[in-house]
């Protein structure tokens, strides 16, 4: 058979076939770097507008925290008043109001206070008036107060000093009656300290005109407030026992 007959004995194509020719792989593995510059995204609208709300809530969860702090580690925020008053030393102490006390405010005549009342390690009730004729540290903490646990022990030293001296370091928990033993438990090791409680103090706080916690307010010989200092201080330094110096000689 010749070649003539070879091409005529193939068989021909059926209708419904048609001759297609083989297509090129034009795709590329997705592995690839095949080395085209891809257009940056420009962020949507949408993006930009949840970007700004996160910056804001982030904004607004730090003042919140700022405003809610002093409530949880000690200590308040004063307003703009108060910051003013704070500033203020006035009377016979404001020469002493110095070094860890600078920022004590001193008054120009004594201010009568509540004559609190509290109870001592042993739940029996005592008044502030009970220490009437000493000059009185009162100090007013809570053993949630991180603060107040870290300036204890100079207030320990502070009593120490003035052992037998006519000076009184009341230091005033503010704890709930669930606490009485935590307190005990921190105050005996801040000897010669002793256990006062009072689980209203923190209601009281007003009335005082404190701040918050912690806060020390000074007493001279008659039970009236001389002085006050809202916040953490140093209490066994020179300035605070020349204060104290000049009160207990009059």
């Amino acid at each position: 058979m010749d070649s003539d007959e070879l091409k005529t004995a193939q068989p021909a194509p059926r209708p419904d076939q048609t001759a297609q020719p083989i297509a090129e792989d034009g795709g590329e593995p997705k592995w690839r770097d095949t080395g085209k510059a891809q257009k940056k995204r420009r962020p949507s609208g949408l993006v930009i507008a949840v970007v700004i709300a996160a910056i804001v809530a982030i904004g607004v969860l730090g003042f919140a925290a700022w405003k809610l702090a002093p409530q949880l580690f000690g200590g308040a925020p004063l307003t703009g008043a108060e910051s003013a008053v704070k500033a203020e030393a006035e009377g016979p102490l404001a020469p002493y109001v110095k070094g860890s006390i600078a920022s004590m405010v001193t008054f120009a005549s004594p201010q009568k206070i509540d004559n609190l009342a509290f109870l001592d390690r042993n739940r029996k009730t005592l008044h502030l008036a009970d220490f009437k004729g000493q000059v009185v540290v009162l100090n007013l903490w809570a053993t949630w107060c991180a603060p107040c646990r870290y300036e204890m022990p100079t207030l320990a030293n502070l009593q120490k000093h003035y052992a037998g001296k006519g000076v009184a370091v009341v230091a005033l928990s503010g704890d709930t009656d669930d606490k009485f033993a935590d307190v005990k438990s921190f105050i005996d090791v801040q000897q010669p300290l002793e256990v006062y409680v009072d689980p209203d103090l923190v209601a009281k706080t007003s009335k005082l005109n404190v701040a918050g916690l912690p806060s020390t307010l000074i007493l001279n010989k008659n039970g009236d407030m001389v002085a006050r200092l809202d916040g953490e201080a140093s209490w066994d330094t020179p300035e605070v026992i020349a204060l104290l110096d000049k009160l207990n000689a009059e």
